[in-house]
């Protein structure tokens, strides 16, 4: 004999199973165009760094003069790095991150297309002069 808690746990699920379009079609379930966001799922936010920063920055990452960094436009974005630079953010600094950045994560970074501060997370750059 079934309990009223089982019963309706079990008609629940059948009702679900049999009005799902993944059951139905066999097929995953992707969302109607109507039902994707409009807005990406990310905020832009400008870098909240100032020029004031970059000797604080250099010594954070054991720069040496070799390298120049650049604190970008408030038009600019951490995922799109101008070409010759790699982008970090100061979170990374903070945590270790230091220069020169390894050729095999640098190289690696190119082939992929991917900028150096993504797959971690204000932001500043550097170019290797």
């Amino acid at each position: 004999m079934s309990s009223p808690s089982t019963s309706r746990v079990g008609s629940a699920a059948e009702s679900i199973d049999s009005a799902s379009p993944i059951s139905q079609a066999g097929e995953p379930w992707l969302p109607e165009p109507e039902e994707l966001p409009t807005t990406p799922w990310y905020e832009e936010k400008a870098s909240t760094l100032r020029l004031s920063d970059i000797p604080i920055i250099k010594d954070k990452g054991g720069m040496m003069e070799k390298f120049e960094v650049v604190i970008p436009h408030p038009d600019e974005r951490a995922h799109r790095p101008p070409p010759g630079f790699h982008t970090f953010y100061m979170n990374q600094i903070e945590m270790g991150l230091r220069f020169p950045i390894p050729r095999f994560i640098a190289a690696f970074c190119r082939h992929i297309s991917l900028s150096s501060s993504q797959p971690i997370s204000p932001s500043s750059r550097t170019r290797r002069g």
